[in-house]
């Protein structure tokens, strides 16, 4: 667009609305409050017709100060419908529209003052001026879009070039991707050929960690077995293979309390309700319980506490160590049996060779230690796709992204500003989100997440909305509303609170000066 015609045809429009709006009064007929656009339908030579068709009456009743039509027009100069409407001509300066019940209210709507043609207002003629002042501001616009359409060209051009480069690094991606994941197919052959020979290697030890376990268990079992016989011989005085409860009676051991009698109580902790034992069911169930009490006798160890602990404590660390001492045989065997094969089963993701070393026979070793660079290889060639993976998304993100009409804003992108007022700092960070900081300290409260483009249908790229900020106190989820306008600099401006939790700022930028059309305040005529 060029500017310097735009600012010419602007100030000969207010000369042309003049010398129309003098020939108009003079040879054009037409009701008080009608505009030169609509005067057609105003004729004095037949009836008038209602807006809406619903009725036809007589001319003489426009602006007769009564409402005939329901859509108020035929009192566009009076005030008898509430939803009439009285056109300002406002030569000199903008037309303008009002609500007819405007008309005659003591009040100078109309900048020429013909609102007021019946009241006591005294309502002058400033259309020249604020005229001048519009067209001053208008061409204060329009030089800040054309200095500004300057920049958006430069804003522009990046902005392309940085989606094509990003459309050329997708594309080496795509290729990068495809190369690991051969790589990584071909690491993941090779690791598993490896595993299953490692696998088929430490069988054999496997089975011999087995065996030698299950040797230890067998010989622990024994020596238990043969501890409690030895206990159970010592007992049993009268050496015919049952314990009494009168051979109990005569052994301190089995006074649980020190109190110097073995009483019914303590008789039934070892054996239950029955009058005696054998010698298995002395080493299934009572060995467990008496060994404890043995182990302290002979000073071995001592409960917690001082010599006279509470019986209490006594039962619970007799209790304690029984179960670590004796247990259940079987369980006991099945255990430990299961925390070594734990300990020693194979695991391809954990193997770690060097804590081998010295385990294998050479031969052995070496075929681990290849297995282990071949499962660590496999490791790296997969996360090399990921990230690339991780790469490609982040990039098809940005390209999904609407930079406006010309990729404008794609340098913006995730770019941040910041503006301070009494208690807070502002960040607003373009196409990513925007947080509100206390300047006496604490973290940053998420005000939205970049949401969409929210501007009218003839300007979209004017707001911004940025949206499922962190939850109010008993309210919603905080959003902003980003306006953006022409500027020579990048800057935001302000930040208000127009309702609770939903914020508003002001932002400038380069990008936005695309057309002189979009200036807020240029004129705008319904009619010459």
């Amino acid at each position: 667009m060029i500017y310097s015609t735009w600012i010419s045809q602007y100030h000969s429009v207010f000369l042309i609305i003049s010398s129309i709006i003098t020939y108009v009064q003079s040879d054009v007929s037409r009701p008080r409050g009608v505009s030169l656009s609509k005067a057609p339908l105003y004729s004095p030579t037949k009836d008038f017709t209602c807006f809406d068709g619903t009725m036809t009456i007589p001319f003489s009743y426009v602006n007769d100060d009564y409402c005939d039509c329901f859509d108020g027009s035929d009192e566009p100069g009076t005030s008898a419908c509430l939803n009439g409407v009285f056109h300002c001509t406002n030569a000199g300066h903008r037309p303008q529209n009002i609500p007819s019940s405007r008309v005659n209210d003591g009040v100078c709507d109309c900048c020429d003052g013909t609102d007021e043609y019946a009241s006591s207002a005294k309502c002058g003629n400033t259309c020249e001026e604020l005229g001048k002042e519009a067209r001053a501001e208008a061409q204060r616009i329009a030089e800040l879009y054309k200095a500004g359409s300057h920049l958006r060209v430069e804003l522009i051009e990046k902005g392309n070039s940085k989606r094509n480069e990003m459309a050329e690094q997708l594309s080496q991606l795509e290729k990068d991707k495809a190369e690991a994941e051969k790589v990584r197919d071909e690491k993941e052959v090779l690791k598993n050929d490896l595993e299953t020979q490692e696998n088929d290697a430490l069988k054999v030890y496997r089975e011999a960690e087995e065996k030698e376990k299950q040797r230890k268990a067998e010989e622990e079992r024994q020596n238990t077995i043969k501890e409690a016989l030895e206990q159970f011989n010592r007992f049993d005085s009268n050496q015919d293979e049952v314990l009494t409860i009168d051979e109990m009676k005569v052994a301190n051991v089995f006074d649980k309390n020190k109190d110097g009698e073995v009483d019914e109580d303590e008789i039934k902790y070892f054996i239950g309700d029955r009058e005696s034992i054998d010698k298995e069911s002395f080493i299934e169930n009572t060995w467990s319980l008496l060994k404890p009490l043995l182990m302290m006798e002979q000073g071995m160890f001592k409960p917690a506490g001082e010599e006279g602990a509470d019986t209490e404590d006594i039962e619970q660390t007799e209790e304690g160590d029984a179960e670590d001492t004796m247990g259940d045989l079987d369980a006991d065997a099945d255990q430990e049996e299961e925390g070594d094969l734990d300990s020693q089963d194979h695991d391809v993701e954990e193997h770690e060779p060097d804590q081998q070393t010295g385990v294998y026979d050479e031969e052995t070793q070496k075929l681990v230690d290849r297995a282990t660079e071949a499962r660590r290889e496999h490791s790296d060639a997969e996360r090399t796709v990921r990230e690339i993976e991780s790469n490609i998304r982040k990039i098809q993100q940005n390209l999904e992204k609407d930079y406006g009409l010309q990729q404008e804003y794609a340098t913006l992108d995730g770019q941040c500003w910041e503006y301070e007022d009494k208690e807070y700092v502002y960040k607003l960070c373009l196409f990513q989100k925007v947080t509100q900081k206390s300047k006496n300290g604490g973290g940053e409260i998420g005000l939205g997440n970049w949401g969409e483009w929210a501007g009218p249908d003839h300007n979209r790229y004017s707001v911004m909305k940025y949206i499922n900020g962190i939850a109010c106190w008993n309210g919603p989820s905080r959003m902003t509303i980003v306006q953006i306008s022409c500027g020579l600099e990048t800057k935001l401006l302000s930040v208000t609170e127009p309702y609770r939790c939903e914020y508003k700022m002001e932002f400038t930028t380069p990008a936005a000066c695309d057309d002189v059309s979009n200036a807020p305040l240029h004129a705008s005529h319904d009619e010459l």
